[in-house]
This record gives structure tokens, C-alpha cells and sequence, in this order.
């Protein structure tokens, strides 16, 4: 009996050892380690490598990314294979920030278990490197100017005068542009730029863009005494002078481009728009060296309504305000008649047409203006604009430095086609489109 007993003990502690070893068996198979050592090993502008342990026994990883508006962890994507312990996240924005959560995973008896939560780890995409534009509109002045770059907090920029940048000047910049005056024109500066984002409460700089190359504009003004040798323009204004329109008078920003530059043009001026709070500027366009014209009373009528009543009420309009009458004369649209042709020829005004025209009334874009005026002029043409138009003001500031850059010589009409022909002036009743082009017929 007490060998019975002894053997059904044996068989009892034998089953209970199995049981357990059985039990430790599946536990372990459950079981599965933290994933360690999460850290970001290399990232652009458009991607974001991540690298952890291998977990032993892991048939692959969960990667997770917090949400930034729940405030949750939401799996993002899986990796397969408990020895890729590396995942790549591309086509990036550029300066994202994501919060990253890896855990491992295998499966037993067709149930996947996982591991705890790693640590969380901030990995992020560089910022973009932005794309400059350098110049230096006015004497002495560097701009630089590029588009915003997404998700960024600010830009680091740097100008130097070598180009290995030895002796940068840096800014840290919140904006997407900047300027530095009163340098010295005719240096020439080397400028890059790069933007950066905070992560952990510490600023990531992105890459440099390649450095852009630039001279500091001297401002070249007009000499006042023409040589007839080189090219010469006539710059021409109708329909003024303007009046104020929220305190600006594009005639008067007008001449102190004309001012400024040293450069000379005619206003042909129509009788009706002359009054009290525009008059000082026939006299100083006057001061200027500027020719006044005549463009009829009102501007009402064109062609053989135009009267000579409409012309000689305008050149006394001119004279009373201004102390001179008018010296030439154009016809509303251009459009000529016999009766024009006779009352210019009793004022002994000659005609302008014009040679140049980029329909700054039509446009009134000063950009366009500016791209047809440069590439349409031509030595001894008469350029027609109108002193009427902010648009046309904007882009006479880009116009006159620009002719005088490339050469030419600013003038107004009767001055050009005097200078271009010997000393010999324009004659009464002929209509010139340029220097030595007469038709009127038109």
C-alpha cells in the first residue's frame, strides 16, 4: 500500500512539473521584449530614417505617431521581419516634427502579442533650403528676398564681402526678406540663406543655399549736357498734371524720379486739369528742364472736333499758370487733321506722335510697362506715357535708372529731335514719331 502511494506521488509531482514547465513554455512564448535605443540616424528635407534594437524572438515592429490633436498614439505602419530594425519615412514636408513610438510584436496560436511602449522619441524632417534673390535696386543697398519656406520658424542669413563668407555679417531673420543700406557701390558681397525649426525647445538649422553673387548698384545720374554721339531718348507724358489721390500726385513722384536722376521728358498737359493743387508742378517742371506740351482744353474730343479754340485755350491755361506757353503740341489719340496741322503752325508748335508706346492706360501694371518700354526703345524714339496713373509712376522709377544704366540720354521731345539733327529744331505743323520720322497723316 505505501508503495502505491509512494508510486501515485511520483506520478502527481510528474504531472504538476509538466504542467508548469508547460505553463512557463506558453508565458514565455507570450512574452516579448521593449524595443530600446530609438533614435533618429539621418534625415533631409524629405525624409526621416529611424533605428532601434532587434528584439529577440519579435516577427516585427508597430510604429506609432502621436496625434497631435487627439493627443493619442495612432500606429502609422508596420515593419515586417524581426530583423529590420529600421524604417525610413519619406516624402516628407520639410520641418515636420512627429512624436515616434516603436513596439515589437510576434504571434502564438494565431494571437499577435506585443510589447510595451518605448520610449517616445521626437525625430523631424529638415527644413527646406530656400531659394534667394538677390539685388541691389538703389545705390548702396543689398536685398534679398525668398519665398516662405513651410513650417518654418526663421531664417539664419549671411553677406559677406569674401566668398568663403570669413567675415559674415548674420542675421536671424522672422521674415522672409532684408535689407542693408549705405554700402559701398561697386562692392560686390557673396549672400546665403538657410531656415531652421525648433525641436525640444532648441533651433535645427537646414542646408545653405549656394551663395549668390552681387554688385552694389552705384546710381549712375544723367550728365545735363547731351552728346549728340550717344543714344538719346525723348520721354513723354499726356493727360496731366495728376491730382492727389491719397496723398500721392503721380506727377509729382514722376519728376522726382526725373529729379533724382538728372533726366528730362515733356508733359503734354490738358487745360482743364490744371488747378490750384497741381499747378506748382508745371513750374517745377519748368525748374526741371522739362518742356511743357499742349494735348488740347479737355481732352473731350479727337480728331475733326478737335478746334483751335481747343488748342490755344489750353496754351493760355499753360501760360497763365505757368509763365510760358507750351512748345509742342499732341493730338488726343493721335489723330490728325488739317485744322490741328494749321492752328500749330499759327503757334508755331511742332507735332509728337510717338514711337514707344506700352498702353500704361490699359495695363496699369508697372511691371509690364517697364518690360515693354526696355524692350521696345530705341536711340532717338519718343516714349508715350501718362502722368495720370500710380502704375506708370511705379514703373518710371524702374525706367529711368534702367535707360541711363544702358546709355541712354532722357530728354524731352524737342530736345532730342534738336540734339539728333545737327541743332536744327522741330518745325511748326510737323508731326515727328521720332527724331527724323515725320507723318501726318495719322
Amino acid at each position: 500500500m505505501a508503495k502505491k502511494i509512494r508510486i501515485y506521488t511520483c506520478l502527481a509531482i510528474a504531472f504538476i512539473i509538466v504542467c508548469a514547465t508547460a505553463a512557463i513554455v506558453v508565458v514565455s512564448e507570450k512574452d516579448i521584449d521593449v524595443v530600446k535605443n530609438i533614435e533618429m540616424t539621418g534625415n533631409t528635407s524629405d525624409s526621416i530614417e529611424v533605428n532601434w534594437n532587434e528584439v529577440k524572438g519579435a516577427e516585427g515592429y508597430h510604429i506609432y505617431l502621436l496625434n497631435s490633436d487627439s493627443g493619442q498614439y495612432e500606429k502609422f505602419t508596420d515593419v515586417t521581419g524581426g530583423q529590420n530594425c529600421t524604417y525610413v519615412f519619406k516624402e516628407m514636408e520639410g520641418g515636420t516634427v512627429c512624436k515616434v513610438k516603436v513596439t515589437a510584436f510576434k504571434f502564438f496560436n494565431n494571437k499577435e502579442y506585443e510589447s510595451e511602449e518605448a520610449q517616445e522619441v521626437t525625430v523631424f524632417s529638415l527644413p527646406d533650403v530656400p531659394d534667394i534673390m538677390v539685388s541691389s535696386p538703389e545705390e548702396g543697398m543689398l536685398s534679398v528676398n525668398w519665398t516662405a519656406q513651410t513650417n518654418a520658424l526663421g531664417y539664419e542669413l549671411q553677406y559677406s564681402k569674401n566668398e568663403d563668407f570669413s567675415d559674415a555679417q548674420d542675421e536671424v531673420l522672422f521674415e522672409n526678406s532684408f535689407k542693408v543700406e549705405n554700402l559701398t557701390p561697386k562692392d560686390i558681397y557673396y549672400v546665403k540663406a538657410r531656415a531652421f525649426i525648433e525641436v525640444n525647445n532648441k533651433n535645427v538649422y537646414g542646408q545653405w543655399c549656394d551663395p549668390s553673387k552681387i554688385e552694389i548698384k552705384k546710381k549712375v545720374v544723367m550728365n545735363p549736357d547731351i552728346d549728340p554721339k550717344k543714344p538719346i531718348v525723348a520721354l513723354s507724358f499726356d493727360d496731366g498734371p495728376g491730382f492727389d489721390e491719397d496723398g500721392v500726385n503721380s506727377t509729382q513722384e514722376i519728376l522726382k524720379v526725373l529729379e533724382e536722376y538728372g533726366a528730362r521728358a515733356t508733359f503734354f498737359m490738358c487745360g482743364s486739369r490744371i488747378n490750384k493743387s497741381n499747378a506748382q508742378l508745371l513750374k517745377k517742371e519748368i525748374e526741371l528742364g522739362c518742356e511743357l506740351g499742349n494735348h488740347t482744353y479737355s481732352h473731350k474730343n479727337y480728331g475733326k472736333k478737335v478746334t483751335a479754340e481747343d488748342i490755344k485755350k489750353c496754351s493760355d491755361t499753360i501760360k497763365k499758370v505757368s509763365g510760358q506757353y507750351p512748345t509742342i503740341f499732341r493730338c488726343p489719340g493721335g489723330v490728325m487733321t488739317k485744322k490741328i496741322q494749321e492752328e500749330c503752325k499759327k503757334e508755331g508748335l511742332p507735332i509728337a506722335y510717338w514711337s514707344v508706346e506700352p498702353e500704361d492706360w490699359k495695363t496699369r501694371d508697372a511691371d509690364k510697362i517697364y518690360k515693354s518700354v526696355m524692350k521696345n526703345v530705341y536711340d532717338g524714339s519718343i516714349i508715350l506715357l501718362h502722368d495720370i496713373y500710380p502704375s506708370t509712376a511705379e514703373a518710371v522709377k524702374k525706367i529711368v535708372p534702367k535707360l541711363i544704366e544702358e546709355g541712354y540720354q532722357i530728354v524731352g521731345v524737342s530736345e532730342m529731335i534738336t540734339v539728333k539733327n545737327g541743332g536744327n529744331p522741330p518745325e511748326a505743323g510737323q508731326q515727328y514719331i521720332d527724331y527724323n520720322t515725320i507723318n501726318n497723316n495719322t
